[in-house]
């Protein structure tokens, strides 16, 4: 019975065998001549020397791009921490600004009150805290009080100009009437003129006069000033100035529009002049 030789596939697809080759090669080497060995070695690395720089090439450029990626993404981080850090400086520097600016108002306020003004009673600063919720020009609140002396009826004036007067009254707080609620009635003089008359709020920014006769010469411009008739408020507070003036037929009155001298929505502090 004849054998068949196994062919060299054969033996390759066995594991044990393919091992044994591999063991006897490499031992093989080892007792190869040096410079034949050498000679082997070279011969073995240069065709793997493309597939080497191949590998190395594509290891440092993927190095490179993860360095890349890394720093930049670090960049951007430290980038976004120090662009809020700079926000947060310019928020302290406005709130400081504003700040700033709020205590200068007051002081100038007071100055300009106490300069124009030789009465005895010191005025109550205070800052506007809220406003109707309407039409916002019926009243203000402010955050001062019966703690602070403030009392109802106290007149309220910003940069020496008429404001209203104190309604009501709570610990912290205080409620102003302006001059342009429609239920504010307040005496007044036509500073040029001298004619008496009543300035009456009218909810719309501006306020009206009433019981100019018809042969009161006034004039755009003119400033209406308050009377101390009655003895309620103080003379000669400015408090607006005559920007329309029309006589209608049969009318027994002038209709007169003027503009309250005091600005309420570009305001923030007022004085509260203690009775």
């Amino acid at each position: 019975m004849r054998t068949s030789t196994p062919s060299f596939s054969d033996i390759i697809k066995n594991p044990i065998a393919t091992i044994i080759i591999l063991l006897a090669i490499s031992l093989g080497f080892l007792f190869l001549p040096s410079k034949l060995s050498s000679r082997i070695k070279m011969t073995c690395v240069v065709p793997v020397r493309p597939l080497q720089w191949a590998t190395c090439f594509c290891s440092n450029s993927a190095n490179n791009f993860l360095d890349k990626v890394f720093s930049g993404w670090r960049d951007a981080h430290v980038k976004k921490q120090l662009e809020e850090q700079v926000f947060q400086f310019k928020n302290k520097i406005l709130e400081q600004q504003d700040t700033i600016y709020k205590l200068q108002s007051k002081l100038y306020t007071l100055s300009k009150f106490q300069a124009e003004n030789k009465s005895k009673t010191r005025p109550i600063p205070a800052d506007i805290i809220g406003y109707d919720s309407l039409t916002f020009r019926k009243s203000i609140t402010v955050n001062a009080g019966s703690k602070q002396g403030v009392k109802p009826n106290d007149i309220v004036v910003s940069n020496n100009a008429l404001v209203g007067k104190v309604v009501s009254v709570s610990g912290g707080s205080s409620v102003v009437q302006l001059i342009t609620d429609p239920a504010s009635r307040i005496p007044g003089r036509v500073l040029q003129t001298r004619e008496q008359v009543i300035i009456e709020g009218n909810a719309t920014g501006f306020c009206q006069l009433k019981y100019v006769p018809r042969w009161g010469k006034l004039k755009k411009g003119d400033d209406i000033i308050s009377s101390d008739i009655g003895g309620f408020y103080p003379p000669s507070l400015p408090v607006a100035t005559v920007v329309e003036a029309e006589i209608k037929s049969g009318a027994l009155f002038q209709s007169v529009k003027v503009l309250p001298k005091v600005n309420i929505s570009k305001i923030e502090q007022v004085l509260i002049i203690t009775n």
